[in-house]
């Protein structure tokens, strides 16, 4: 059993590795880990990249169309904007998951991959155009795919990218994106944005604040990842809240 003052140091230094920046492209467990796992904080950072593997499904490609529309979509992404890397592990995140839960319930895994790939494309022009992002990715959605798969097709992951899907592609997407909210996800997608230690206590308020407005989830496999995420979060962020605040208290962690 760790001493408290150990569990502070080893927090401190896991706290300190997610503030990676928007910019830090980290695409996989395996480059959190390369970049978590240390002398410092090797016991709970190694506790923190388990709970993330069993969150983070792979989204590997399931066929050539999957494979040369995320290429299209990584392109975009990166064209102008720095903070690009950390919205693409957002989406790679929701894809794996989306996959994995059309699998789980028998829908279009293509479709569902598609869909996740695509649905967050605009998102970092929406602040520039005023166009919401899911009428953008939508749209984006519609034109690549265009030739490619039936329009009855296309025009179900354009609704579910616009949250206007009732069916099963809807209910996925809401429960893939909503999940990547909360867990060991949610901690690093609200901390990684960020590279002051300073950022920490909004940043995990932010995470808490996702966690109690959670909703409910569809499928069995989205209500046991949003148990098992709660489970961690549990035990995290009361740490981690502490943490940041004596970096609050005291100028530094």
């Amino acid at each position: 059993m760790w001493s408290h003052d150990h569990d502070r140091a080893a927090m401190a230094a896991l706290l300190n590795g997610l503030l990676a920046g928007a910019g830090a492209l980290l695409e996989s467990v395996g480059d959190w880990a390369e970049r978590l796992v240390n002398d410092h904080s090797a016991g709970l950072a190694a506790q923190f990249v388990n709970q993330l593997d069993d969150e983070w499904f792979d989204a590997l490609p399931p066929d050539s169309l999957c494979e040369e529309i995320t290429g299209l979509v990584r392109r975009r992404l990166s064209a102008w904007h720095p903070g690009w890397p950390h919205l693409w592990g957002h989406i790679l995140r929701v894809t794996g998951a989306a996959v994995a839960l059309a699998e789980e319930e028998n829908a279009d895994p293509v479709a569902a991959y598609l869909m996740g790939i695509c649905h967050d494309v605009a998102k970092l022009d929406e602040a520039r155009t005023g166009e919401p992002h899911e009428e953008g990715g939508a749209d984006f959605a519609g034109r690549v795919l265009r030739g490619h798969l039936s329009p009855a097709v296309i025009e179900t992951i354009e609704a579910a990218i616009r949250k206007e899907d009732d069916g099963a592609l809807g209910a996925i997407l809401h429960d893939a994106d909503k999940l990547d909210k909360i867990g060991a996800a949610g901690v690093l997608r609200r901390i990684s944005t960020g590279t002051d230690p300073g950022w920490l206590p909004p940043a995990l308020w932010r995470v808490g604040d996702d966690w109690e407005r959670f909703p409910p989830m569809h499928y069995d496999l989205s209500i046991d990842l949003a148990h098992s995420k709660s489970d961690f979060l549990a035990w995290f962020l009361p740490l981690a809240e502490d943490v940041a605040a004596g970096y609050d208290d005291d100028g530094g962690l």
